[in-house]
């Protein structure tokens, strides 16, 4: 499949450059368009659908489940905010009411478009596959062969029905957003930073969707959408201070892979965690005397236990976190983390020619963190990054220009 459109358009501009005052502002001045806003969090739906001139509604359970009342609206044509998992689910009678409403959809940043599928019994495929029930093609996808099956397996059929489901290296179930979903909408507004990490980027080239790639400026008093242009980090340079002494950073000796989510789950790494947890109180408590308040920390979640402590456990904040403003006071910050792109993801993209560039996509990751902090308000922050490949990607983002940044990471 080969989806050319001149109608999906990539908002790349930094975090706090205005495209969601730019997306407000659009929605007030075009009041015949039907929108579909759709943002990680209903909080921030709920935001978006105060701020515009015009009746939001929000799917709620009504007793056929949200995905039912998302149909029905779309059916009636009403203007609605929602999130990116309900987003995610749409069923086929949601996609024909987006079609014939001609809605303009905003996706406030990227979807997780390629993704694990964690089955309920872990035996399913390969009973379906002895049964005769599904077939796996060269490409790894799922296909559905059985028609009188009407069982607990309905999630996987209705899965594979859609060319959503495939396998890699027959080992790890994967799910991938159908890709038509984007030829229904009028026009699609995509509002990111760092696209070229995202990986809906890549599942745009897997898919060979096209796309245009423009900014956000202010003219006058007014956010415009624009050609695409880097970003002034200057500005920056002089607000985000990293810890850089040796007495945290090189407490013991790291890899490449220190910190990761493997690494965290590593028995052999137990006393180094220890000494990470204590490095993380003495550089809130000792160095910054930060107050709880001003405080804000993360790591992976299953780690999370692991690392908490006196003085800072309470101000975790999801590694994967976007748009959430309740965080804008916090000055102090610990990231203490190593990111990088699922495996399976990583698995089924390279098995098609796809390369993810790990670099790109952690420090997007790290750098959509930080901004839930005080210097979404432009104001000063101080942030500790235990782990010396983050340390290092955030410091060349700082020192380099975007462009530098994305070809020094993308494959060749």
């Amino acid at each position: 499949m080969i989806i050319t459109s001149d109608n999906i358009i990539v908002v790349d501009s930094i975090m706090g450059s205005g495209k969601t005052s730019w997306a407000i502002d659009y929605i007030n001045k075009n009041p015949d368009e039907k929108i579909l806003y759709v943002a990680p969090y209903l909080e921030e739906a709920e935001r978006i659908g105060k701020s515009v001139e015009r009746e939001v509604k929000y799917p709620k359970n009504k007793g056929n489940g949200k995905l039912g009342d998302i149909q029905d609206l779309l059916k009636s044509k009403k203007d609605i905010a929602s999130t990116h998992a309900l987003f995610s689910m749409l069923t086929d009678g949601s996609k024909e009411a987006v079609k014939e409403g001609e809605y303009t959809l905003f996706l406030d940043e990227t979807i997780a478009a390629i993704e694990p599928y964690d089955l309920k019994y872990k035996d399913d495929i390969d009973y379906l596959i002895q049964k005769g029930s599904i077939t796996i093609d060269r490409d790894g996808f799922v296909n559905w062969m059985d028609e009188d099956m009407d069982t607990r397996y309905n999630p996987i059929k209705a899965l594979a029905l859609n060319h959503s489901l495939f396998f890699v290296n027959r080992k790890l179930l994967m799910w991938r957003y159908p890709p038509e979903i984007f030829t229904l909408f009028k026009k699609v507004y995509i509002l990111t930073y760092l696209f070229p990490s995202s990986i809906l980027k890549y599942y745009f080239d897997f898919c060979k969707i096209s796309y245009i790639v423009k900014s956000i400026k202010m003219e006058g008093e007014n956010y415009t959408l624009c050609d695409y242009f880097e970003p002034d980090k200057r500005a920056f340079k002089e607000k985000i201070h990293i810890y850089n002494k040796a007495d945290l950073n090189d407490c013991f000796t790291q890899k490449s892979t220190s910190l990761s989510a493997a690494w965290f789950k590593d028995t052999k790494n137990a006393s180094k965690i220890k000494i990470l947890k204590n490095k993380i109180y003495n550089y809130f408590t000792n160095k910054c005397k930060a107050r709880n308040e001003n405080i804000i920390w993360t790591t992976f979640k299953d780690a999370q236990f692991k690392l908490k402590g006196k003085g800072y456990s309470t101000r975790f904040v999801s590694c994967n976190c976007r748009g959430k403003n309740e965080y804008s006071n916090a000055k102090y910050l610990c990231y203490a983390l190593n990111s990088y792109p699922n495996v399976g993801v990583t698995q089924f993209l390279y098995q098609h020619k796809i390369k993810i560039s790990q670099d790109l996509y952690a420090l997007s990751e790290m750098v959509q963190w930080i901004w839930r902090s005080n210097i979404r308000c432009g104001g000063e922050i101080y942030i500790y990054i235990p782990s010396k490949r983050m340390r290092k990607l955030l410091m060349d983002w700082l020192e380099k220009d975007d462009s530098e940044i994305i070809l020094g990471s993308l494959p060749s």
